[in-house]
């Protein structure tokens, strides 16, 4: 859960970071004021987008390596000596 909300302050961060230029382009400048308010939106969507599916691939890497960390009860091996005992 906590993954998930990095990734969406991460994406917040960057529309912020844009809008913050947009704030400071003069308003004259009509299309590089809407060019950069288009940058945050797709920056921020693309930002959460494969923070997400980069957090899925990475649970599912961890999901597969915890059953091989643990050894299953059937697989003990035993020694028997194949002398006889006096």
């Amino acid at each position: 859960m906590t993954d998930q909300t990095i990734v969406l302050v991460v994406s917040l961060m960057w529309i912020a970071f844009c809008m913050r230029f947009w704030y400071v382009i003069d308003r004259s400048n009509v299309w590089q004021r809407r060019l950069i308010a288009i940058a945050a939106g797709l920056g921020g969507g693309l930002i959460y987008i494969f923070g997400s599916m980069t957090l899925e691939v990475i649970h599912a890497a961890q999901a597969q390596q915890a059953p091989a960390d643990q050894e299953p009860p059937s697989a003990t091996i035993r020694v028997q000596s194949s002398s006889p005992e006096k």
